[in-house]
């Protein structure tokens, strides 16, 4: 009788501590460690993209997988693939959420379609960061050999984070136009003036970095530009050496027009005091060419030339190359053109830095930033 009882409480104690046992208490070690019910199949994954929500169910899915590299819960169940792509240049964080309708599920985050590939797991969400651009695999797997599955619904979102622009290791130069206007003065390009320094109207607030915006260096601060404007912003000079090599503007522009440049901005450099310019290229391109010299409209300043148009919408920073001018010193002039026909607001700059790396650059440096836009 003594025995009985003993075994009767033992039992009561077990059933006890399984119904206390909560989400985070899943434990079920795989037989030596080894995953016995084969391998992860995507072949029929659903394409999933940042933003989405997807309803579904993991009745009737396969049953490929019972454990993951990252934990030791049994998902025996069914599960159902997703795959997500993440694209060029940025990096991400990644957030997948779960919500199960009537059954216990979890979800994975695979750096590949390889359940040893586990990049993170979670109850009911999981969060990944420091994610390249690249392909991605989320599972929704049912926990316990005796889950059937349910529906679910499963919600991704997800953090853009965007590469710097330059690789600044070093500041070498700051012309900060929120702190003053830096010094800058304009130079004619065979149109009316637009260049002025101070507080802006109908722009977006906020630049680079989240940095409020309180003066710019822009072109016309409190409406649109000028018909047949064509004027130099200059700044500097600045010294460019081993060290210093990396052009970084952040600005924001809203010029004529989305699809054909009839007006446009560029980026040149003088080693002569403006005597003579040099056009250069940002890493992630200009948005198109600007109209033909003697064209319909006439265009000034920059016309047949690559430039900056459209809408940028937000901010941006766009970053130059200019290695080839080590030991030199520039004037840094922004070029901005217009025709005789629509206007728009135009061209705003926060801040010009120059800046690079402590150690000496090398020719794979510039390769590897301009790698990041491709």
């Amino acid at each position: 009788m003594k025995r009985a009882t003993i075994l009767l409480v033992a039992l009561m104690l077990i059933v006890s501590v399984s119904a206390m046992a909560g989400p985070k208490d899943k434990l079920h070690v795989p037989p030596n460690g080894e995953n016995t019910k084969g391998l992860l199949d995507c072949t029929n994954a659903i394409p999933i993209d940042c933003g989405d929500s997807y309803q579904g169910t993991t009745v009737g899915g396969d049953m490929n997988v019972a454990y993951y590299s990252c934990n030791s819960w049994n998902e025996a169940g069914p599960e159902v693939v997703f795959e997500l792509v993440l694209p060029p240049p940025s990096t991400y964080s990644v957030t997948a959420s779960v919500t199960p309708d009537g059954c216990d599920l979890d979800v994975y985050f695979l750096g590949s379609c390889d359940e040893d590939d586990c990049l993170g797991y979670g109850d009911s969400s999981v969060t990944v960061s420091d994610l390249d651009p690249g392909t991605y695999y989320i599972v929704v797997d049912s926990y316990g050999s005796t889950n059937t599955g349910c529906p679910f619904t499963l919600d991704v979102a997800c953090t853009e984070i965007v590469p710097p622009c330059c690789p600044f290791s070093v500041d070498c130069c700051v012309l900060d136009f929120n702190i003053q206007n830096c010094g800058w003065w304009s130079l004619p390009c065979d149109g009316e003036s637009v260049w002025e320094w101070g507080v802006p109207v109908g722009i977006p607030d906020v630049a680079c970095d989240d940095v409020p915006v309180t003066h710019v260096l822009g072109t016309v601060l409190g409406g649109n530009y000028a018909y047949n404007s064509g004027e130099i912003a200059a700044v500097g000079p600045i010294n460019v050496d081993e060290a210093c090599y990396c052009l970084e503007i952040c600005h924001y522009y809203d010029i004529e027009s989305d699809y054909t440049a009839w007006d446009g901005a560029n980026v040149k450099v003088s080693a002569d005091m403006g005597q003579t310019w040099t056009l250069v290229t940002p890493a992630d391109g200009y948005d198109g060419v600007a109209e033909a010299c003697g064209g319909y409209g006439d265009l000034k300043c920059i016309c047949g030339e690559p430039v900056f148009h459209g809408d940028s919408v937000t901010f941006v920073r766009d970053c130059f190359d200019l290695t080839e001018f080590a030991g030199q010193q520039l004037l840094v002039g922004f070029f901005f053109g217009s025709d005789g026909s629509v206007n728009y607001p135009g061209w705003y700059i926060k801040w010009v830095k120059l800046g690079g790396e402590v150690t000496p650059v090398e020719n794979s440096t510039w390769g590897s930033i301009k790698a990041m836009y491709r």
